[in-house]
């Protein structure tokens, strides 16, 4: 009965995440970033968009077909990702931590990781998809362990090819596996084995077509290098050779797991844990390699900037390695306090957003498109609608699902294919068509304030 109470609680913060979650998405005017941007590229299913391989947005073709292309569309497929990781999580837990509380604590321990309970739960997209990879990813490798069958072969494959297609961070793991299959000898005995072929032929497969674009004549790869530079900061340094790239993945590091940290250390002075005496395994070395595999790329391409939603996903696992590294006093009070500690967070998660909005507190969401979508649609309804960026134009979809949006800054569109005889663009900055007059515009609009013109082509 105690084990499946236990396993109730996990279900239940899963549900309630993914209530919480679609819940949210009511009090909002406008659709957050990540959402805009599944609002404009689902409107096509095609092998890539911008600088993301394109795995997300099809789920959310999908869910829009489904649904419609409302907000609660997008929120759905959020918040089941989030379930599906808490979930997903505690099933890895339960294959490395044998104590039956214990295994539950991984779950708990990520209400203290402040990307994941905050950026994760209102509002990453591609980022939530690649957590669920590589926790699935994890959880195969250990299945391996147990049985290196051909139906665990094909699951690695397939949850690879998902991977790939999640996020192009997904590499960093390949690598970190790749060079521990080396060092490791149960790794090892899982990469060269024959089966192997079976999981590298199904991955291959998987995220072929997308590669073809990717790399084909089209040139897609420069804009993905471009984006990249500009993401890491690349082009804010000065020539020369640093480590304060080093310097600033550590501080990354330490934003991502401080308060999770803290209240491990906090337990230890107070005697409330121990810790284990761990001989090194598979998956403490899987830890090693990633630390030093995603410093490498930052120290050698000098970048200037971290954020910790990129480091999330990679570290995201290693929090059950972090808790069967040590050993409580009294595991069933701590899954009782946890979980109630869960719940509060998400209870609170879900009240920010319209408490920011009777507080008056600036938040972009609270800035709805309507002005814009009225403006278009009464006097411009015959043209075609080309917004500046892919925010602007995910939420004038919205409002106008009937209808097919460009964005300006949409590089994998073929707009010349594409193009109208008769369009309207709208730009933010006036100074860079000087030449030409505006035929409308609309000043002061949303949390930026910004002074919106428009101009016929």
């Amino acid at each position: 009965m105690g084990k499946n109470a236990s396993l109730n609680k996990i279900t239940v913060l899963a549900f309630l995440s993914f209530s919480a979650i679609t819940l949210i998405t009511f009090f909002k005017s406008a659709l957050e970033l990540e959402d805009a941007e599944q609002a404009y590229y689902s409107q096509w299913f095609r092998w890539g968009y911008d600088d993301q391989p394109p795995l997300y947005t099809w789920l959310q073709y999908g869910f829009n077909t489904i649904f419609g292309v409302s907000k609660i569309s997008f929120s759905i497929l959020r918040g089941l990702l989030f379930a599906g990781i808490i979930l997903l999580l505690y099933q890895f837990s339960i294959l490395r931590i044998p104590d039956k509380y214990t295994s539950k604590l991984p779950v708990l321990a990520l209400v203290f990781i402040p990307v994941f309970i905050d950026f994760t739960f209102r509002r990453l997209s591609h980022t939530s998809l690649l957590c669920l990879s590589l926790v699935a990813s994890y959880y195969c490798i250990q299945l391996l362990m147990q049985r290196k069958s051909i139906l665990n072969y094909l699951l690695l494959g397939f949850v690879v090819g998902v991977g790939f297609m999640s996020k192009y961070n997904y590499a960093f793991f390949l690598v970190a596996f790749a060079l521990v299959s080396l060092w490791d000898s149960k790794l090892r005995a899982i990469v060269f084995n024959p089966k192997i072929l079976i999981t590298m032929l199904l991955s291959c497969l998987l995220i072929a077509p997308h590669v073809y674009w990717l790399l084909g004549p089209e040139g897609f790869q420069t804009f993905l290098a471009s984006s990249i530079e500009d993401k890491i900061g690349i082009e804010e340094f000065e020539s020369g050779f640093s480590l304060i790239p080093i310097l600033i993945y550590v501080k990354g590091l330490f934003a991502l797991s401080f308060p999770l940290l803290l209240v491990i250390g906090i337990s230890y002075f107070s005697k409330w844990i121990t810790f284990n005496k761990q001989n090194l395994n598979w998956f403490s070395k899987m830890f090693l390699a990633q630390l030093v595999v995603v410093g490498l790329f930052f120290l050698v391409f000098q970048s200037q900037k971290v954020e910790t939603r990129w480091l999330l996903p990679l570290f995201i696992p290693f929090v059950v390695l972090l808790l069967e590294s040590v050993s409580f006093k009294n595991n069933k009070k701590l899954i009782n306090v946890g979980f109630w500690v869960f719940v509060a967070v998400v209870f609170l998660q879900t009240l920010r957003t319209p408490i920011e909005k009777v507080l008056n507190i600036p938040s972009s969401v609270h800035f709805g498109f309507d002005p814009i979508a009225s403006k278009l649609s009464e006097n411009y309804d015959h043209y075609q609608w080309v917004l500046p960026n892919v925010t602007y134009a995910g939420n004038v979809r919205l409002l106008h699902p009937e209808r097919t949006i460009f964005s300006a800054d949409d590089y994998s569109l073929p707009l010349i294919e594409l193009k109208h005889e008769k369009e309207v663009e709208i730009r933010i900055d006036r100074s860079a068509m000087k030449q030409t007059a505006p035929v409308d515009s609309l000043i002061v609009f949303g949390k930026d304030m910004e002074n919106l013109y428009f101009y016929i082509n």
